[in-house]
């Protein structure tokens, strides 16, 4: 073998040793590039059109991103002096130059492209909306493990967040009218529903923070958060938030038994079993409920005007996006949590509800949603007082008996329940609060001469005949507990009911499913944010016989 047959065979050798070949890559990667001192005529040759290869050389250096923190410095500041010939010819130099990864440099380098960005929008407009979109774009960060998504967030995303803050606030100041266009970016990089729960989590947390400098754009920033909390609500398998509130159930009733053996790695497993879809809902809720705790209360002390602005807020967001959304799961909870931190907030949703419920130029659907909000709400909430379900039992009931003197006698009362389906939804709603809440009722001292008064009996018995259409659940436990009190007997014309539903041949069968039996604040199932909303949820006695 000859000597350099020998060398070359010896050097392959050493190349496939284990290792080598990486660590030689490696090395290769991590060289880096000295960016030109001579900007002024780099920039000076491709304006005046010679010289063209040394501008895209300079875009290549920027772009590869292997640049030392010294030489960096001394480039932004040589280029801050030549900011003023940035023009719309150089938009390729400018995206390369939003591509460093700035936040991760020494603070001399932070600071320094921080001031050339400031300058480079108040000099050259024209660059604006490609700089708010780039710092935008630094808000979405990815988690690495779940217990970056369980716990805090990291420290250096947290800096990394206040320096894109930091020039984000500076640039609304120098061009207030840039928030619409700030606004649009936040709204095109919110994370999809496949990104982690971690990038959910600290973008919703970056743009709590955004509403603090942007006051004019809270409102619009409120609304994209629940907007998009709800297209996760939606978006949760049925099928697994079954399961979940089954295993829920399961583990209640073992401990109960004193077994705590199975629930000592309960919430870890819980972590792990649970949907990820509900696992981000869950850790975004608990932030959005935590920031909406936060902003009404300052040393325990509730501060009014931050309540009646946030209400308003939320309330606007509720008609638009909550009550317009069937079967949504938890984020109707925003408006529940907000009506708890004060009496006057509950009843005055109460009542807003109603008016929503009562008025004939609102939609059916969303009249009927509205009904079975106020009757959830005074169904479940444990800071609804006995005085609130009067008076919501009152207004429905008074609305039903005036419907019944103007309808009970048309020729359709009976045939056809479709044109009556909002009154159908009242009565419902009214049966389905008279189950929940009838016990205290009656315990109080007049309580039972309050619910005779209701007259419950002509309700029952009238031509428009609630019974049949309402739920048959609803409808059976409010028989029982009427006939106990002896306010009104339903078994005489729930057997009637039922018989002329049988099947007969050669006649279609009328269709059950004409009211929504979606009540909604009956069960909260997320494990985290459910911390702040189940202690404010009453026992549910409408599964009691």
């Amino acid at each position: 073998m000859s000597v350099v047959s020998s060398r070359i065979s010896s050097v392959s050798s050493i190349l496939k040793a284990t290792g080598v070949r990486d660590q030689l890559i490696k090395r290769s990667n991590k060289v880096c590039f000295k960016l030109p001192k001579n900007v002024k005529c780099i920039l000076y040759n491709f304006q005046s059109g010679s010289e063209i290869k040394e501008y895209e050389n300079l875009i290549h250096l920027l772009q590869a991103g292997s640049l030392k923190d010294d030489n960096l410095a001394e480039f932004l500041t040589d280029l801050s002096q030549y900011v003023s010939s940035l023009g719309t010819r150089h938009e390729l130099f400018i995206q390369a130059l939003l591509r460093i990864d700035w936040v991760n440099r020494s603070p001399e380098v932070i600071s320094k492209y921080k001031l050339l960005l400031l300058d480079l929008i108040c000099v050259q407009t024209c660059h604006i909306r490609t700089v708010i979109h780039h710092l935008v774009e630094l808000l979405k960060l990815e988690g690495n493990n779940a217990k970056d998504e369980i716990g805090e967030f990291k420290n250096e995303d947290v800096e990394r967040l206040d320096h894109v803050h930091d020039v984000l606030r500076k640039i609304l100041e120098l061009v207030p009218m840039s928030d619409e266009y700030v606004l649009q970016c936040l709204e095109l990089q919110f994370p999809y529903i496949v990104h982690s729960t971690y990038t959910h989590r600290i973008y919703i947390y970056a743009l709590l923070k955004i509403m603090e400098y942007t006051p004019k754009q809270r409102s619009n920033i409120l609304t994209l958060i629940i907007n998009k909390l709800m297209i996760l609500d939606v978006n949760i398998p049925r099928k697994e938030v079954e399961t979940y509130d089954e295993e829920e159930d399961d583990d209640i009733s073992e401990t109960a038994n004193g077994d705590d053996s199975s629930t000592i790695n309960s919430d870890t497993d819980k972590e792990e079993a649970v949907n990820p879809i509900a696992h981000t809902l869950d850790t975004c809720m608990e932030l959005f409920l935590k920031y909406m705790r936060e902003s009404c209360f300052a040393s325990g002390a509730l501060q009014i005007e931050s309540l009646r602005v946030l209400y308003v807020d939320v309330l606007r967001i509720f008609e638009t996006i909550i009550l317009t959304t069937h079967a949504s799961r938890y984020v109707q909870y925003i408006t529940f949590y907000v009506c708890s931190f004060k009496p006057v907030v509950a009843e005055t949703f109460m009542d807003w509800l109603w008016r929503k419920a009562n008025n004939p130029n609102v939609s059916v659907v969303l009249r009927q949603s509205a009904a079975c909000y106020v009757s959830s709400l005074c169904a479940n909430a444990s800071f609804i007082g006995l005085g609130l379900v009067k008076l919501a039992m009152s207004k429905m009931i008074n609305w039903i008996h005036d419907y019944i003197a103007r309808h009970e006698y048309a020729e359709y009362a009976d045939s056809d329940p479709k044109p009556h389906i909002v009154f159908y939804s009242i009565c419902q709603a009214f049966f389905h609060l008279f189950v929940a809440r009838h016990r205290e009722l009656v315990a109080l001292k007049s309580g039972i001469l309050f619910l005779q008064e209701l007259d419950i009996s002509r309700i029952v018995n009238c031509g428009l005949n609630p019974l049949k259409t309402c739920d048959s659940r609803i409808v059976h436990n409010f028989a029982e507990i009427t006939s106990t009190y002896q306010l009104a007997y339903c078994y005489t014309i729930i057997e009637n009911n039922e018989r002329g539903q049988l099947p007969v041949f050669g006649i279609a069968k009328q269709s059950s499913a004409l009211l929504s039996t979606f009540f909604p604040f009956e069960s909260y199932a997320l494990q985290r944010s459910g911390q702040r909303i189940v202690p404010l949820l009453r026992y549910n006695v409408t599964d009691e016989n």
